[in-house]
């Protein structure tokens, strides 16, 4: 999506100032903005992240859940979709945070050039007004995503609906007037979208059957269509972005790659990269799990011999900000018709990677949220005689390099009409060998489990 002509003052989150340069356009898509310094803003996880044009990277604390869209106003408003809450927030370049838009569950934004905010919701496109008046810009359409508007105030819709069995999704145009026509027809999974200033239209979409690769098409105002690059892998995208150099920026599940203006990729950042890009993780064929020096096949830790694990294509590796630690999450062999998931610690020492003390053992399978809830566990929360049908241990971040937050979950079968089930966050600190201790509980109230 994209905000025209966007200049940005001092934009504060709460306790993080962002500066950005005046002047310029941001044009993006999805969950990816950029401002006109060049920095690149991505929706990630509960918060969203700031990306220099060198890629370092920092984050947001925007106190969101689930945040999918971005979108700044000229006026360097930031508003952004949380799919959770089914909100539009609003964030002031003071950093203040306002609800604009409650009950609004939202895959794509855009504002115009007056300011105007119109939103994807389901088969419509509302339009709010900078006070926050809202009307319906159009309805009846096919399932839209995302939209993204062009220099001369074109909006543009992703329409994933399907014509009988052949090719069928479109991309919409609506002129300034609000006439519509039909810009792009006989797309296979159009998604997310982004212009650049010359007016030229990127959209992604799938080139295999099974869905296993992914390019970029590119479309002059005209309409012509070009192949910008085939390049951009497995990921579905989570966003698209076009700075004022013609580099495109395509977020996916672990990184962002950018392509310059001729479609020839690299990647911009990481989260299998460690911060000072030391160290790179590795999943070969979604089943062999490993540490490489980054930009080489240099193995240095094969996370197999010490996991067990025979399939690791749901794992993650998150680094420690410092680089000196890093968490595996993983789901080891387990029973069938139960869920197991547990994690590793490692730390580094001189040029090796070792293993780091648990905050659990391993005769706690199953049953890792008992041993670490230890006195805060209810007695009754556990059915007696019940084995869990779930049992998750997962890194969820770091708060600091010696810092992490730990979610642990659990759900029993229980003799009664309802499962048991409850969840704990814990907060470990690490000292200089790499053992862990546990510094603060908090249990999740039931009705904000994730099940």
């Amino acid at each position: 999506m994209k905000s025209k002509n966007s200049s940005f003052a001092a934009f504060a989150l709460f306790a993080a100032t962002i500066v950005l340069a005046a002047g310029g356009s941001a044009v993006h898509a999805g969950g990816v903005a950029l401002d006109a310094a060049g920095n690149l803003f991505v929706a990630e996880r509960s918060s969203v992240s700031k990306f220099t044009t060198d890629g370092t990277k920092s984050t947001l604390p925007a106190g969101l859940k689930n945040p999918l869209g971005l979108t700044f106003d000229a006026k360097g408003n930031l508003f952004v979709s949380d799919i959770e809450t089914d909100s539009i927030y609003k964030f002031a370049p003071d950093g203040k945070k306002s609800t604009f838009a409650p009950g609004i569950h939202s895959f794509g934004m855009a504002c115009d050039s007056s300011g105007n905010l119109f939103v994807s919701h389901e088969n419509s496109i509302f339009k709010f007004t900078p006070a926050g008046k809202k009307s319906t810009f159009v309805s009846g359409l096919g399932n839209a995503i995302d939209l993204a508007f062009d220099e001369a105030g074109n909006l543009f819709v992703v329409e994933q609906a399907i014509v009988g069995n052949a090719k069928g999704r479109s991309i919409l145009k609506f002129s300034p007037d609000g006439t519509k026509s039909t810009f792009a027809s006989g797309l296979d999974n159009p998604s997310d979208v982004a212009t650049d200033k010359g007016g030229n239209f990127y959209v992604t979409d799938v080139t295999a059957p099974d869905a296993s690769t992914h390019a970029i098409l590119k479309f002059s105002p005209d309409g012509t269509k070009s192949t910008f690059t085939s390049a951009a892998g497995a990921a579905r995208g989570s966003g698209l972005a076009v700075d004022s150099s013609g580099n495109v920026y395509l977020a996916s599940e672990h990184a962002i790659l950018k392509f310059d203006p001729s479609g020839t990729p690299s990647t911009f950042a990481s989260d299998w990269i460690s911060p000072d890009k030391q160290w790179e993780y590795r999943c070969a064929e979604g089943q062999w799990p490993e540490i490489v020096k980054a930009g080489t096949n240099e193995r240095v830790l094969n996370l197999l011999e010490d996991q067990s694990a025979p399939h690791a294509g749901d794992a993650e590796v998150l680094w420690a900000p410092d680089s000196k630690r890093f968490a595996f999450n993983y789901s080891p062999p387990h029973r069938p018709h139960s869920s197991y998931d547990t994690i590793a610690l490692y730390q580094l020492r001189g040029d090796k990677w070792v293993k780091s003390h648990l905050p659990v053992d391993k005769a706690s399978e199953r049953a890792q949220l008992v041993q670490l809830a230890g006195a805060h566990f209810p007695k009754n929360a556990v059915p007696r005689g019940a084995e869990p049908i779930r049992d998750i241990l997962k890194v969820r971040g770091w708060i600091d390099a010696s810092s992490a937050t730990l979610y642990a979950y659990s759900r029993w079968e229980g003799g009664g009409s309802h499962d048991t089930k409850a969840a704990f966050v814990f907060t470990l600190k690490f000292d200089a060998e790499g053992n862990s201790k546990i510094v603060k509980t908090e249990r999740v109230p039931d009705k904000e489990i994730e099940d």
